[in-house]
């Protein structure tokens, strides 16, 4: 009986024993899942992290990255612009260079070429009252020789007293009367358009336009042959007023040389004007000086008939020629203006016509086999006044200018 007790206590310590023994191994177990449970969570923290932090490095790397691309487009913009802006300003100021020269030289052809047709609107305006619409432009860019000017009696009347001004002044030596108050307003007065001429322009040395221009006065040259400058009163769109002198090209640029006159060129400008203005007070008085003209020079009246001979037809086309001419004979005296006065243009111009009228005249001498006429040198008598002239030497005065046309 001892026996059977001992094996049921062995047997059961042993199932204690294997109770335990598996309650251990099953905490064991439980504590092993745990910390890989632990572990697997904490791997996952890890890679969690580790994943953020390349997304916030790669991010930071894409924003780098774009900076820098936006900053290499920035630099490249800015370095093209800089290179166009300075590419630009460069051929604007080669331009700006020539613009006095092309202004001035364009100018002159202009002038030259506007001769013949100031004259037909002269004639034009002797005959119907009004100037040819296609002849507007060609006043418009001479408006000291346009016809309508001189109808206006007080423009007369100031081109009448600054010619005995001018006149007596260079006579007697006493220049200082140029510059006196009334004498500017004179010549402000009369030669308003030239002088106005620049209005509109953008003067880039004072940062603004012109709004007006007038004159300031005779500004003398250090020159052999007594030139003047014009001192012009510039009057800004900002309220700034300059006082500046006339230059050839009528611009702000440093390179555009002054203009200057001798005395005789600024005679000779003021006589044109004086005798355009006279021509429109006394028209038959100046018809008369071109019929004594076309008697002195052999031209009649054309003869009447069906049938014509050679002779009268010579006479028919001889008198057309000289029609042309003696209809236009105040403008033709003159033949200067203020922006061509210089580098001999006056003369130029005189030379010029003077010889297309003679080749005209040798051409039809030629066709009708008869030697052309030498004429001899004619009186100088520019300085003298209007008024003062003698029907002979005023005569003298408008033959001379004849062959300016």
């Amino acid at each position: 009986m001892a026996g059977a007790f001992v094996d049921g206590a062995l047997k059961g310590f042993n199932m204690m024993e294997r109770h335990q023994s598996r309650q251990f191994n099953e905490q064991r177990l439980s504590d092993l899942d745990k910390r890989n449970e632990e572990r697997y969570q904490q791997e996952q923290m890890r890679r969690a992290d580790l994943d953020k932090q390349r997304n916030a490095e790669r991010a930071e790397d894409v924003a780098f990255r774009k900076q820098q691309a936006e900053q290499n487009n920035q630099h490249r913009n800015a370095t093209l612009k800089s290179m166009n802006d300075y590419r630009n300003k460069s051929l604007e100021q080669r331009a700006a260079e020539t613009t006095w020269q092309q202004n001035w030289q364009e100018q002159q052809k202009l002038y030259q070429q506007d001769q013949g047709d100031i004259a037909l609107g002269w004639q034009a305006f002797r005959t119907y009252g009004r100037v040819p619409e296609a002849l507007e432009e060609v006043f418009a860019r001479n408006p000291t020789k346009d016809p309508r000017k001189y109808t206006d009696p007080s423009l007369r009347e100031s081109v009448k007293q600054l010619h005995s001004v001018m006149g007596e002044a260079i006579k007697t030596g006493q220049l200082s009367k140029v510059n006196e108050p009334d004498s500017i307003k004179l010549f402000n007065n009369v030669f308003k358009e030239k002088i106005n001429s620049s209005v509109g322009h953008f003067d880039k040395l004072v940062g603004a336009k012109i709004a007006d221009v007038n004159f300031a006065g005779f500004v003398p040259v250090e020159d052999k042959e007594g030139r003047v400058a014009l001192a012009l009163e510039v009057t800004y769109e900002n309220g700034s007023k300059e006082v500046k002198p006339m230059t050839k090209g009528r611009t702000s640029q440093s390179d555009d040389p002054v203009l200057t006159f001798t005395p005789k060129e600024l005679i000779g400008t003021i006589n044109s004007a004086a005798t355009m203005a006279d021509m429109m007070e006394r028209p038959e008085y100046y018809d008369r000086l071109g019929k004594q003209l076309n008697a002195n020079m052999g031209i009649g009246t054309r003869p009447s008939g069906r049938s014509k001979s050679p002779k009268d037809e010579y006479r028919k086309q001889l008198n057309s020629i000289q029609d042309e001419m003696t209809k236009a004979l105040a403008k033709i005296e003159g033949g200067s203006d203020l922006d061509y006065l210089e580098d001999g243009g006056r003369e130029q111009a005189i030379n010029r016509v003077r010889a297309l009228y003679q080749q005209r005249i040798d051409q039809l001498n030629s066709s009708y086999g008869i030697e052309s006429n030498q004429h001899g040198e004619q009186e100088n008598i520019a300085n003298k006044s209007i008024d003062n002239l003698s029907d002979d030497e005023l005569l003298k005065q408008l033959t001379s200018a004849l062959g300016a046309q």
